[in-house]
Formats: C-alpha cells, sequence, structure tokens
C-alpha cells in the first residue's frame, strides 16, 4: 500500500515533537506551562498544538476551576484508552488494508501461529502501516515477531531530542497495538533498529 506521507507530519518538526514528549510525560499541561518549558512562544505553541490534535498525537481539555478567570486549555496525550476518531481511523484503514492485501496476495499471511487469531493479525496490520508511515520500512522475521527497522529519519532533525524521540515512537506504537485490540505486546524497542513483540 502507498505510504501516506501526511501521516504523522507533526513529528517532522524537532519543536512538535518536544510537545508531544513532553505531554506524554506531563499530562495536563496548559500553553504556559508548555511554553515555560520548552521556551517557544505561545503563538507558535498554538500552531504546533492545532496540528497535533488534528493528527490525534494530543488533545486539550478545558480547565474545571471552582474560581474566577478564563479557564486554560489543559493538554493530554492520546492513547488507546481516548476516543479519537483520527487515531481511530488510521488503524480501521490499517485492518482494511490488511484483509484487502491478503485476499489480493494470499502469500502475505503471517505465520499459522498468529493467523489463528484474527486480532493478532489485525493488529500487525496497524503496526505494520504505522511503522511505514513513519518511513521505517517494517521487515518481518520467519516468525513475524521481531520486525526489522530501517534507521529512524527523525534522528537527524532531532539529535539533541533523540531520546524524546524515541519515547514518542515507542508509545505511540504500544497505543497503536492497544487501539487496534488484541494479544499482541511490544517485548522492546532496540537502538538496533528492530523491534520484538510477543503474542499472549
Amino acid at each position: 500500500m502507498p505510504r501516506r506521507m501526511h501521516a504523522h507530519r507533526g513529528l517532522a518538526q524537532p519543536s512538535r515533537l518536544q510537545v508531544v514528549a513532553l505531554v506524554m510525560e506531563q499530562p495536563g499541561l496548559s500553553l504556559a506551562d508548555i511554553s515555560a518549558q520548552t521556551g517557544l512562544h505561545a503563538n507558535t505553541l498554538r500552531d504546533h498544538v492545532r496540528v497535533l490534535t488534528e493528527e490525534g498525537l494530543i488533545r486539550g481539555e478545558v480547565e474545571h476551576r471552582a474560581t474566577r478567570g478564563r479557564p486554560r486549555a489543559l493538554f493530554y496525550p492520546v492513547d488507546a484508552t481516548t476516543v479519537n476518531e483520527a487515531a481511530q481511523r488510521r488503524v480501521d484503514d490499517a485492518k482494511r488494508h490488511g484483509d484487502l492485501l491478503r485476499r489480493i496476495d494470499p502469500a502475505t499471511t503471517p505465520d499459522p501461529a498468529i493467523a489463528q487469531d484474527p486480532d493478532a493479525v489485525h493488529q500487525l496490520d496497524a503496526l505494520y502501516e504505522h511503522l511505514d508511515e513513519q518511513g521505517l520500512d517494517p521487515a518481518p522475521t520467519d516468525d513475524d515477531l521481531e520486525l526489522a527497522l530501517r534507521p529512524c529519519a527523525f534522528h537527524s532533525l532531532v539529535a539533541e531530542h533523540r531520546e524524546a524521540l524515541c519515547r514518542v515512537h515507542e508509545g505511540l506504537i504500544r497505543d497503536v497495538l492497544d487501539r487496534a485490540g488484541g494479544p499482541v505486546e511490544v517485548d522492546r524497542v532496540s537502538a538496533s533498529c528492530a523491534m520484538r513483540t510477543a503474542s499472549a
């Protein structure tokens, strides 16, 4: 399937990556909080937050307060427990793409042990498409439980934020698997450009 180049475009900017990593680490931050911790101007942050919200990476909630004054918008990460149309649409599309691809080319059917569980197969569909959208070209091993990945193209953009980048990517991978629903979980993501999944 052709890669949707607009997918997760927000992560291609180091400052947006910083925002996602910060919101993942400290849910419930306001724009002022994010600005204070990143040094980014509030107007710049508004644009970043808009893009990241549209992509289903973070969400905003209006603060509930008992005191006077305008309530602030507080930002939280989007995870598998969050109802989010953009994130769910990506997972549902990946499932449909996988089903279509297997009908066209039965050779793409996973290892028989995995193929017996439709939920596990759909989780892998969602995972492969997510990784492909990131330009990581996932290549499964013989047992379909380990994926070799192309070196991350974002590293050259965010050399000083690699730890944050890796945390964001691992969090997104876990959320994709959880949102797809099934027994497959991430065992580890290694710096050698590989990840291991486990089917319960």
